[in-house]
């Protein structure tokens, strides 16, 4: 006997997948089955029901081949499950490891990714040796609602390549096969309802069958299944709780987010030892980025998209084992993009919905990209997650230099923390990387194509029905064509796929490999020759889908096809090109695609004249996205802007800068105000220099000010804005003035030139006014109100709040009341009239309470702490200040919080706890470091004075005068007089 294993881990092993031969009184039929130990195989019972003979063989036609006569030691026909009793011969393989048994669960929605293998009738092949039936893999999915009333499994899988026989189902011989979902055998094929149609398959519930026997018809077929116990089997897919999970099964917390590379993984051969050597990278810690690099079409991304799946299923790529991911991400510069916020949200959402939803308002909040990747990573903690980033030479110079402002961020980000994701990259050439990070980057290289014998199998699994004539070919034949096109996976599709073609002339293999001259470019070159065969429908779907750049749906094509020629039959277009693997498929989402190669060709060849132009295709997306926008009132997340981000970047292909304009100008400003200040900078950027109506101009101009308002430089948004109010009063539009001067008010404000802040803000409070826009004039003048405190002017401040105190009882919204209580608490502060400030605090911070807007609590909470100890009640100010802190903590705003832990050290101080003082002063510095606050120094100099009061007096109160003389007068810092007083005490 072989002493070798037959498997290397759990899961489906090919050398136990069983073909059965069945001997009945009127004839002999075939079915599928499995070897779930050394001598059982389990299959259907009416694969086997009435045989006078069985024979299991395993390995046909391969390389140990065996078959053995079997004996039906268990059947049941109500569940249709059988097991059969066979003794291998001498030869056979000797270890074999006991099958693992699952179920899913079918009391919530899930789909799951289920796979069988077997031997059915369109499967059947016909060789000078006689008439055979070909290995199929069925891959696809289980709906886990689906059936529950019949207890079976519905399989959704790729349509029957043909069916070869009116009089019964080209599935026949499928039953038996084992339904597998990660590592777990779930069930057993069935039945093939035709009404269903090729594409759906019937298996049997293992779970449900062992429920529904007996208990001694149970015990027993647990004995044969060699079934861990009495209790319930583990869970497989979505919702699988802790304890239930084998060893090698999908990790109970694995998520998966993003659209896996849908083209190339059906094409996956061989690269064992890339797959290893990726596997290795991965597994290291010390390694954050592995690389696969090489040409187009080589199979980057087929290895990619296999490495993901096997994590996904729990399983490491390679020999090394590393521990499973929590999480797999999958990017695509060709589909969803690659971005900061696409990386940020997408790692988010695999920490479920309550960690997605604070992570969402960290983003919102605003802050640096460092500020919002630091928290990200917090969230993450230790969690293995790996993220696929795929043709990343779309955002490389041609040198591999990275040309993204945004990918340096994340790339900065993944080499300079710990414990953050490991990214695996697919990309034309090499990511050039500063010498000091090359030994946390990996490279695997894909320079050659599929081995002979691979590229060979490949040709004949592409031929699935056999209409192409693969199988009558000689193996000489197949490496002969697999040689000429260098074994690309993507150049042997397009060969099956030129046979395809012409089902007139029927051309061999041989006659497209002549027609074909061998140039450098191989893969190109045949993609280039593919197209130039093609009739125009096939060009106007090809486009449609190039254009897309993102997986669609059938019925989206055909609407978008519609609206371009309501005569072209794009049903018919889109099932041609995907027998001529032009398209590629995904049958788990229902969605088209093209692979990137034959994308950019598509595009490049598209009409320049006609309803399918690129202009014209480009324009009926936007269209086609502007129908799938939602009203703004509905906004929510940045998902729910995704139509109107797309029809922007399709109006800007289509060179419709000022409709484009017009299509940013309705999201910009959320954009902003949801944290995505980037994106919204970049959109302005791409129009800036294109718009041509001066209107379009305007509303442009205003809305990229607000977003340098929030990204920076503040001085350019300062140069946008005035250049807005010179062209809205040119244009006599109002309403863009008021906005514009409100900006530009605002952008002075944050300069620190509180003097350049008053003109413009009173104008446009007046003009809020005059347009009857209440919410734009209390933003105005509470705005107004603070410049005026800000400058020292508490009087005109205190003017100010009490306009925005008459609008609030005019309006009645507790917003607005709240807002009035601001100005008025601050404009009190800086008068020094402490009991009404005390006063105006408390009610302001209940205001807004009851507004649930906490946009100014610890702001107004912060002044009534300064005011009481104005009043000598250091104790009461210390409790107000904690609170305000700890609201300052909630905005995420570390200025806040810096200022309200300062003014807590020295309430601390004044109450005679130098400890804390000096503790809290600390965390005072650190925070106004932070944020770049000129009072991190006075903090400091608070800490070493708290220190060394018991110490030496004198050495306090010189570190006391640094403190006063680091304070800049702001009213809402303590008072430098306070300080030098204290210091003048401790120093006598």
């Amino acid at each position: 006997m072989r002493d070798e294993p037959v498997a290397d881990g759990p899961g489906l092993d090919p050398h136990r997948i069983a073909e059965i031969i069945v001997e009945t009184g009127s004839g002999r039929r075939r079915g599928s089955g499995y070897r779930v130990c050394a001598r059982a195989v389990l299959t259907a019972a009416h694969v086997v029901a009435d045989a006078t003979a069985v024979v299991v063989r395993c390995d046909a036609d391969r390389d140990g081949e065996w078959s053995a006569p079997a004996t039906v030691t268990w059947a049941d026909r109500h569940s249709d499950l059988a097991v059969l009793s066979v003794v291998p011969p001498p030869d056979a393989p000797a270890v074999v490891e006991p099958a693992r048994f699952g179920r899913i669960a079918d009391d919530r929605h899930g789909v799951i990714d289920v796979y069988a293998a077997g031997f059915p009738l369109w499967k059947r092949r016909t060789r000078r040796e006689g008439t055979f039936r070909e290995l199929h893999q069925a891959d696809g999915t289980v709906a886990a609602l689906s059936n529950l009333r019949t207890g079976t499994l519905e399989m959704t899988v790729a349509p029957a390549g043909a069916d070869p026989d009116p009089g019964a189902s080209p599935w026949a011989g499928m039953s038996g096969a084992a339904v597998w979902a990660g590592h777990l055998i779930i069930g057993v094929v069935a039945e093939h309802h035709r009404s269903e149609g090729p594409g759906r398959l019937t298996a049997v519930r293992l779970d449900h069958a062992l429920r529904g026997l007996g208990a001694d018809e149970r015990g027993e077929l647990a004995r044969l299944l060699r079934l861990p116990g009495p209790g319930p089997l583990p869970l497989e897919g979505p919702g699988e709780p802790p304890g239930a999970r084998v060893p090698g099964a999908r990790a109970p917390d694995l998520r998966v987010v993003g659209v896996p590379v849908a083209y190339g993984i059906e094409l996956f051969k061989n690269r064992t030892s890339e797959r290893d050597a990726v596997a290795r990278h991965l597994s290291d810690p010390a390694i954050r980025m592995v690389t696969i690099t090489g040409p187009r079409g080589i199979g980057k991304s087929a290895l990619a998209a296999k490495v993901m799946d096997l994590l996904d299923r729990g399983s490491w790529p390679g020999t090394v084992q590393g521990p499973v991911p929590s999480g797999l991400v999958n990017l695509s510069t060709r589909t969803s993009g690659i971005s900061l916020e696409r990386l940020y949200f997408d790692c988010a959402r695999l920490l479920g919905p309550e960690c997605l939803a604070r992570l969402r308002d960290v983003w919102t909040a605003g802050g640096t990209a460092q500020d919002r990747l630091a928290e990200l990573h917090a969230a993450l903690g230790e969690r293995l997650v790996v993220v696929l980033m795929d043709n990343l030479e779309d955002l490389l110079d041609d040198d591999g230099s990275i040309a993204d402002e945004e990918l340096a961020v994340i790339l900065d980000w993944l080499f300079r923390v710990r414990s953050t994701p490991r990214l695996l990259v697919t990309s034309q050439v090499p990511v050039r990387l500063a010498p000091e990070l090359r030994r946390f980057a990996a490279h695997v290289e894909l320079s050659e194509g599929l081995g002979p014998a691979e590229a060979a199998a490949l040709l004949r699994e592409l031929d699935r029905d056999g209409s192409l004539g693969m199988a009558q070919l000689s193996d000489d034949e197949l490496l002969h064509a697999a040689v000429h096109v260098h074994g690309v996976p993507r150049a042997l599709e397009l060969l099956i796929g030129a046979l395809a073609d012409d089902t007139v002339l029927l051309p061999s293999l041989q006659d497209v490999l002549k027609d074909f001259t061998r140039r450098h470019d191989v893969v190109a070159d045949l993609a280039q020759d593919r197209y130039k065969r093609l009739d125009a429908r096939a060009h106007a779907v090809l486009g449609v889908l190039a254009a897309l750049r993102t997986p669609v749906g059938q019925h989206d094509v055909e609407e978008i096809l519609a609206g371009l020629d309501p005569e072209l039959p794009a049903a018919p277009v889109l099932i041609s090109l995907v027998r001529r693997h032009l398209v590629s498929v995904d049958r788990a989402h229902r969605t088209f695609a093209l692979h990137p190669l034959d994308a950019e060709i598509a595009y490049g060849r598209m009409p320049r004249n006609g309803p399918h132009r690129r202009q014209a295709v480009e324009r009926q997306i936007a269209s086609w996205y502007e129908r799938r926008t939602r009203p703004r009132g509905e906004w929510r997340t940045l998902e729910d802007i995704e139509p109107n981000r797309r029809r922007f970047h399709h109006l800007l292909r289509a060179g419709d800068h000022d409709d484009a304009a017009r299509a940013l100008c309705e999201i910009s400003e959320w954009l902003v105000w949801h944290g995505s200040v980037l994106a919204a900078v970049t959109m302005h950027l791409a129009v800036e220099e294109h718009i041509q109506d001066e209107r379009v101009r305007l509303a442009h101009t205003v809305a990229y000010g607000h977003a340098r308002l929030s990204a920076g430089p503040i001085e350019q948004a300062v140069h946008l804005f005035a250049e807005a109010v010179s062209l809205a009063e040119r244009l006599g539009d109002r309403p863009a003035l008021q906005n514009a001067l409100f900006g530009l008010g605002d952008a002075h404000r944050q300069l620190g030139d509180q003097g350049a802040t008053v003109a413009p803000l009173t104008r446009a409070a007046e003009l809020a006014r005059e347009l009857g826009d209440p919410e734009r004039e209390v933003h105005a003048l509470l705005s107004l109100s603070l410049a005026h405190s800000y400058l020292g002017d508490g009087e005109s401040a205190l003017t100010v709040a009490d306009r925005l105190t008459q609008l609030a009882d005019t309006e009645g919204d507790l917003l607005t009341i709240a807002r009035a209580g601001n100005a008025r608490t601050i404009a009190l502060l800086t008068l020094g009239r402490w009991q009404e400030t005390a006063e105006a605090g408390a009610a302001t911070a209940r205001a807004y309470r009851a507004a649930a807007s906490q946009e100014a609590i610890a702001y107004a909470l912060n002044a009534q702490g300064l005011a009481l100890l104005a009043l000598d009640a250091p104790a009461r100010a210390a409790t107000v200040l904690e609170e305000a802190r700890h609201e300052a903590s909630l905005m995420e705003n570390p200025r806040a919080e810096g200022v309200c832990l300062l003014n807590l050290a020295w309430a601390y101080w004044c109450d005679g706890r130098t400890e804390e003082s000096a503790a809290t002063a600390d965390r005072a510095s650190a925070a106004l470091d932070i944020a770049g606050a000129a009072q991190a120094d006075a903090a400091r100099a608070l800490s070493r004075a708290a220190r060394d009061l018991s110490s030496s007096p004198r050495a306090a109160a010189e570190a006391l005068t640094r403190a006063a003389a680091a304070l800049d007068g702001n009213a809402e810092v303590i008072r430098p007089s306070w300080v030098r007083k204290r210091a003048e005490r401790v120093g006598e």
